[in-house]
């Protein structure tokens, strides 16, 4: 805190979401069933990504955390990696005697992946297709 500031000013002014967070730790040090009771998972992620935001130092202090256990958390958070949901798409063409195949794949900025086995004369629209592809990044 800054000299002749008080808790009350530092709560005041604080962001919907550190403000949610504060609450939430609030709450769940009342309801925990003893102080030795260690702090909840999904509440080290709340304020790790408070803390990414709006700083280690002051939401730590907001929180009633220790800011350098926080800094380690919110740090943590940026390392996990982000889950990708694999997506397939099967183009069948009707079948008609001996027909050309080829296979395109495609992978977007995000690391978004899609396989396309083309088989027969009819092609679709490809490269409208592989422009939306990459536009919407997962």
């Amino acid at each position: 805190m800054k000299t002749g500031e008080t808790a009350g000013d530092l709560t005041r002014k604080l962001p919907a979401r550190v403000e949610a967070t504060r609450e939430r730790f609030e709450k769940w040090r009342r309801e925990r069933p003893s102080k030795a009771c260690p702090i909840p998972t999904d509440l080290w992620a709340a304020a790790a990504r408070c803390a990414r935001q709006f700083g280690c130092y002051r939401t730590a202090q907001v929180l009633g955390l220790d800011s350098g256990k926080l800094k380690r958390q919110a740090e943590a958070l940026g390392k996990r990696p982000r889950k990708s949901v694999p997506g397939f798409v099967e183009l069948v063409a009707p079948g008609r005697g001996a027909l050309a195949e080829c296979v395109v794949e495609l992978e977007n900025r995000a690391g978004a992946k899609l396989r396309m086995e083309l088989r027969g004369s009819a092609i679709p629209d490809l490269i409208d297709l592989a422009r939306r592809f990459t536009r919407d990044e997962a």
